[in-house]
């Protein structure tokens, strides 16, 4: 049954972002799933979802996070189709080059900043004048923002984007709008074989501990959830590591 709350979703076509969508569809939020384009897996994804899901109120809205004028015109699409509230965004959409810094061009330097960090904030300009008393902004990071991993310039994107969490925790407060992120660690979606791929020393040496050391996709969802949730109230400005503990390892 619904929770009379909807909830926005950014990326939310496949990996941690359809976890977190179906999570909270169990937890009787509506959702509103984001996805970039109507071709490819993330679209197939999603109107499977869709038409799977009967709980709730499900909204597909399209839109390139890393273009503003797309942002816009999604929430004014939202507006046309009679949704004039918004209680939760979930930020999770994420683009980059995967290359070192001294390859890195004009437009990969586009690329990174207009989805992670320009996408974003313009996601929370447009959302938060339809959010509610009380609404969250739940931000996924990665741990590319914790440590140096090699050809992963999204690392950079993501310790800003953690640093925006706090400024605009601040900036929110007196909207009653608590703003947070989850950096999860190594991730069990379908990046994880291209992830094996770019960084096998890694995976060797953390395959070979003691320690579980992927976290999956459902585990973060989990937190997002609760994030979302009043049960988090006391939370406010912070980003909660999610890697099992794998940074602890040397």
């Amino acid at each position: 049954m619904s929770k009379g709350q909807t909830v926005l979703i950014t990326g939310a076509g496949r990996g941690i972002g359809m976890a977190i969508a179906e999570k909270l569809a169990q937890e009787g939020y509506d959702l509103i799933l984001n996805y970039r384009k109507d071709q490819g897996k993330s679209a197939a994804n999603l109107q499977r979802f869709m038409a799977a899901e009967s709980r709730v109120k499900v909204t597909l809205a399209k839109a390139d996070i890393a273009e503003p004028r797309d942002i816009s015109e999604m929430v004014k699409k939202l507006r046309q189709e009679g949704i004039e509230r918004i209680d939760h965004l979930v930020l999770n959409a994420a683009a980059a080059p995967f290359k070192s810094f001294m390859e890195m061009t004009r437009n990969d330097w586009k690329l990174l900043l207009n989805t992670n960090l320009i996408g974003n904030n313009a996601c929370v300009q447009e959302v938060v004048p339809m959010m509610t008393q009380g609404g969250t902004i739940c931000v996924i990071s990665s741990l590319g923002s914790q440590r140096v991993l090699p050809k992963y310039p999204l690392g950079i994107a993501k310790s800003a984007l953690e640093n925006l969490v706090s400024y605009l925790e601040v900036e929110l407060y007196g909207r009653n709008i608590r703003v947070n992120g989850i950096c999860a660690g190594v991730v069990n979606t379908d990046m994880a074989p291209f992830l094996q791929e770019l960084w096998p020393e890694m995976f060797q040496r953390y395959g070979k501990g003691a320690r579980r050391w992927m976290v999956e996709p459902e585990e973060v969802a989990n937190i997002a959830a609760f994030l979302v949730s009043e049960q988090s109230s006391a939370i406010c400005g912070t980003t909660l590591i999610a890697d099992l503990g794998m940074t602890l390892q040397p």
